[in-house]
């Protein structure tokens, strides 16, 4: 077989396109997921999703157009990667797993999957489970090495969503704790995909590249995912059209939202306070982009609402300054 060369700018087909979201509890990781895949998709594109975690997606079936498979036990790697396969050969144009985390500590996923082999291979027996460790690891990781290089083929954009948790780290030496936040996946799969990065803890989906180590972006990427930007489609469309080597432009939020009255402003700042200070704080640094007539308006009770979210966290007094 010989083999031919051509210029890289002659080959205009989509670059595969895998995009990893981790996030905590309550982080926004599957409406953010939606988002981005309906960016990349376009309007009128075909959306999959493969869910594992019970059918959870499907609440968002009013808000979202999507297809979707409900996987059932156990989560081995190559079901992953079965239907990564079977969703580009349906044509879809993009492929969510939400969540991806359950091939690795899911029921027969991955962890599962290496303490049933060491159960195999030793019983109850501890010394030889020490000696069989590594032995038993063999199958599972094989399994999910081949499902990484499987995937690594598509060409269907994939967004995996990916629980996070934090830990902490004992000090030496009189250090202090550090917290570290970790993927519930196989430590080195948020390097395998094309961009990588995880959600705030406070606010739904929002972008938090405060720590260089959990994520991983080209100079290109950079432009499109930004610290503080809330996750929506312009972000999968730019991404979409960085993949397909064309020019794109950093993904902003609209800027020609209407006008909003006094009621609604203030109905904001008290929903944002009901959910404590620090979301009132986040809501307040958008104001600036806001009518200036409607910050004058609300200031002075803006910083009434944030005294009485500020009282009420201490424990001391209600959302309206009553006592608690």
């Amino acid at each position: 077989m010989s083999f031919t060369f051509a210029p890289a700018t002659s080959f205009t087909e989509r670059a595969g396109l895998f995009v990893s979201l981790t996030g905590g509890t309550n982080s926004g990781k599957t409406f953010s997921a939606m988002r981005l895949a309906r960016g990349i998709a376009g309007p009128e594109g075909k959306v999959a999703v493969l869910d594992t975690e019970g059918g959870r997606t499907l609440h968002l079936k009013e808000a979202f157009r999507f297809d979707a498979n409900v996987m059932d036990p156990p989560f081995r790697p190559e079901r992953f990667a079965e239907a990564a396969l079977a969703a580009e050969k349906a044509d879809y144009d993009a492929l969510v797993i939400d969540s991806f985390s359950m091939e690795w500590v899911g029921l027969g996923g991955v962890l599962d999957w290496q303490a049933a082999e060491l159960q195999r291979m030793a019983g109850d027996d501890f010394r030889k489970q020490e000696r069989m460790k590594m032995a038993s690891w063999i199958k599972p990781k094989t399994a999910h090495k081949a499902m990484v290089y499987s995937l690594l083929q598509r060409r269907i954009p994939i967004i995996f969503s990916i629980r996070g948790e934090e830990s902490v780290k004992p000090g030496e030496a009189g250090e202090k704790p550090t917290k570290i936040f970790k993927s519930v996946c196989n430590s080195q799969f948020p390097y395998e995909v094309t961009v990588s990065f995880r959600l705030e803890t406070e606010r739904k989906g929002y972008v938090d590249l405060s720590d260089a180590r959990s994520y991983k972006m080209e100079g290109a990427h950079q432009d499109i995912f930004r610290h503080g930007d809330r996750i929506g489609e312009e972000h999968g469309a730019a991404l979409a059209a960085w993949a397909r080597g064309e020019r794109f432009a950093p993904a902003q939020a609209p800027t020609d939202a209407p006008r909003r009255g006094r009621d609604a402003l203030f109905a904001d700042a008290r929903a944002a306070a009901d959910q404590g200070t620090f979301a009132l704080s986040a809501w307040r640094s958008e104001l600036p982009e806001r009518p200036r007539k409607a910050l004058d308006e609300i200031a002075a009770e803006l910083d009434e609402i944030a005294a009485a979210a500020d009282a009420r966290d201490a424990g001391d007094y209600g959302l309206n300054g009553e006592a608690a």
